[in-house]
């Protein structure tokens, strides 16, 4: 029967201070000047360094300097990175490791460049790029062999009515191998030639293909299908359509092969077949 860069945006934040002269700054350093306006002093003690900084490729950090215990205006600190193919830094102080060794960012005064810190940086690890999901590749025919038939006796099980037609549960069904070869012989054929039909394309019909295989049939039975992706989708559709509905719960079929076949440049891609028999 037919059928129908930047991960993760959390940002660890490392605070040190650039002391103004004068407040916390060291005993050495001379006296910091104000205005009357109490602004504060861009005169910072000279060459600050920083505890060393551990980071991992692709993981920024944000650094932030204070100035006499206040955050920078705009301009007043002038980042630079003594190796831009390890880091990166913006005028903002985020450092983006680009790539592994060491190398030192600095935050100086704009008007005073002998006043900085410095940031010793190591950066580690690999830049692994999130890998594409790839398209699973079909399984196979002997295993979906066996999931078809896992689905089928399941259904098998229970009674159920096929379009107007009541069937009660039936024996279970067993693969066969001859019935196979001749299913899985049309499913190829039709994803090769690219057609969809119990007739092949050499004109046989199902009877002949089945015994062509040897299968010395009593009774048989045939469903195909097209477009499915798994073998759940297949059987779940073949049930929902009478005829093919009314092949799996045939109490006189005893045997089942199952042929699949996928081809990427073919107008469906994915071809099924069931081959039902009795001896």
């Amino acid at each position: 029967m037919l059928p129908q860069p930047l991960r993760g945006a959390g940002v660890a934040l490392l605070i040190l201070t650039l002391s103004a002269c004068g407040g916390t700054g060291s005993p050495s350093s001379p006296a910091a000047p104000t205005d009357t306006a109490g602004t504060i002093s861009d005169t910072l003690a000279p060459q600050g360094v920083a505890s060393p900084v551990t980071l991992t490729l692709g993981q920024p950090q944000q650094l932030t300097v204070t100035v006499g215990g206040r955050a920078p205006t705009a301009g007043q600190l002038v980042w630079t990175t003594s190796n831009a193919a390890v880091a990166t830094v913006t005028q903002t102080g985020l450092v983006t490791p680009v790539g592994s060794g060491n190398a030192t960012v600095r935050a100086a005064l704009t008007s005073n460049a002998a006043a900085f810190i410095d940031f010793p940086l190591t950066v580690s690890g690999a830049i692994t790029a999130p890998s594409p999901s790839p398209t699973p590749a079909p399984a196979p025919a002997t295993g979906f062999a066996q999931q078809v038939l896992d689905l089928v006796n399941a259904a098998r099980t229970q009674a159920r009515t096929c379009g107007a037609t009541p069937y009660a549960a039936a024996p279970a069904l067993t693969l066969n191998a001859q019935l196979g070869q001749a299913a899985q012989g049309h499913a190829a054929d039709m994803a090769a030639q690219n057609y969809f039909s119990h007739t092949s394309k050499d004109g046989r019909t199902a009877a002949q293909r089945i015994a062509a295989a040897g299968y010395a049939y009593r009774t048989w039975g045939e469903n195909i299908a097209a477009g499915q992706a798994t073998a759940a989708q297949v059987v779940a559709g073949w049930l929902t359509s009478e005829g093919h509905c009314k092949n799996i719960m045939n109490p006189a079929f005893k045997e089942l092969g199952v042929g699949y076949a996928y081809t990427s440049t073919s107008t469906y891609k994915h071809y099924w077949v069931q081959d039902f028999g009795a001896r």
